[in-house]
């Protein structure tokens, strides 16, 4: 079995922006610097030069239906918490991918949260072996609204270490309640 990497996201967002975002389509995203960059840097089989084409968004009619339509595959074990008090969402999906070409759809969706966000320097998203330790496929940070690759993220040591305890012990405490529900069965 290929070892699937894990999506983690913490991000500031107020319920009204939330809700928006919700409703909103998803974003085609742009190729640009950014993509390019994360791309090229990237240690991948198989790799290809991206192109426009390549990018791609999850054909759904809005951004809800993207995280219902992951956490309704249970063998993802896929999470989405929103914290009223504190104004905070919370999304992951414990089993991702291993895959980059796959990553594309769920990585353009995270990174258009962007626009909806509230500006805060804590908010990061990352793909990285959660489960094995060690690689990092992609790591954003959100500046000025805007989701933005850190290609020199490549490693797990490379993450700032409060932002990797954060993402551990959310991920820990989640994986916890799967299995005390019974969904990690389904996994298996």
């Amino acid at each position: 079995m290929a070892e699937l990497s894990t999506l983690f996201a913490k991000i500031h967002i107020t319920k009204d922006n939330f809700d928006n975002f919700l409703e909103s389509k998803p974003r085609t995203p742009k190729l640009d610097n950014n993509w390019l960059t994360w791309w090229n840097s990237r240690t991948m089989s198989g790799k290809f030069d991206l192109q426009k084409e390549d990018l791609h968004h999850y054909e759904c009619t809005n951004n809800k239906s993207i995280i219902q339509g992951w956490k309704n595959y249970l063998q993802s074990l896929t999470f989405s918490d929103y914290d009223p008090d504190n104004e905070i969402w919370h999304f992951g999906i414990i089993l991702f991918s291993e895959n980059y070409r796959e990553m594309i759809p769920m990585l353009a969706f995270i990174k258009s949260v962007a626009e909806f966000k509230t500006e805060s320097i804590e908010d990061f998203a990352t793909v990285y072996s959660y489960l094995w330790g060690g690689d990092v496929s992609a790591y954003i940070n959100y500046e000025n609204l805007v989701g933005i690759f850190d290609s020199k993220i490549q490693t797990t040591a490379d993450i700032e270490p409060d932002n990797l305890k954060y993402a551990d012990e959310y991920l820990a405490k989640k994986m916890e309640e799967f299995q005390s529900n019974g969904a990690l069965d389904q996994c298996y």
